[in-house]
C-alpha cells in the first residue's frame, strides 16, 4: 500500500508562491508548473493559502485588473492538506469528496509548511483506485 509521501511531487516542482505578488507574476508560475494550482506562502514559508486555475478564470472574467492583485486577495485560506504518512487511497477519497484534484502534503508535526502535492494524476499513475 503506498503512502502520499510515496507519489507526492517535491522541490522545485511545487508550484509555490509568496502571498504578496502580483497575480500576473503567478499567472506565469501557475502556467508553468502545469499542475493548475498555486500554494500560497507567507514570508516565514508557512502556507496561507491556494490558488486554482479555475479560481483564476472566474475572478478574472469579473474583474479586469486582477493582475496587478497580490495574490493573497484571491486565495483560498485554509486550504485542504493530508500527512505525508497517510495511504494514497484516503487522499484519492479527499479529492472525490471535495471534486478537487490536488492536495498539499505535510508532515502533521509542522502543519504549516507543506513538504509536497499530490495531484489525482500521481495516484492514477501508481494504479491507485
Amino acid at each position: 500500500l503506498k503512502t502520499v509521501e510515496d507519489i507526492m511531487l517535491t522541490g522545485n516542482k511545487i508550484p509555490f508562491v509568496n502571498e504578496n505578488i502580483k497575480m500576473k507574476n503567478a499567472f506565469k508560475i501557475l502556467s508553468e508548473k502545469k499542475l493548475g494550482i498555486l500554494i500560497v506562502r507567507n514570508k516565514l514559508k508557512k502556507v496561507t493559502g491556494i490558488i486554482t486555475d479555475g479560481q483564476v478564470r472566474r475572478f478574472s472574467q469579473k474583474n479586469t485588473d486582477f493582475q496587478m492583485l497580490p495574490v493573497k486577495n484571491i486565495m483560498t485560506k485554509k486550504p485542504l492538506a493530508i500527512d505525508k504518512d497517510e495511504l494514497a487511497a484516503k487522499a484519492l477519497s479527499i479529492m472525490n469528496n471535495n471534486k478537487i484534484t490536488s492536495l498539499i502534503v505535510i508532515n502533521k508535526k509542522n502543519p504549516l509548511v507543506a513538504i509536497g502535492v499530490v495531484h489525482v494524476h500521481n495516484i492514477l499513475q501508481a494504479n491507485i483506485a
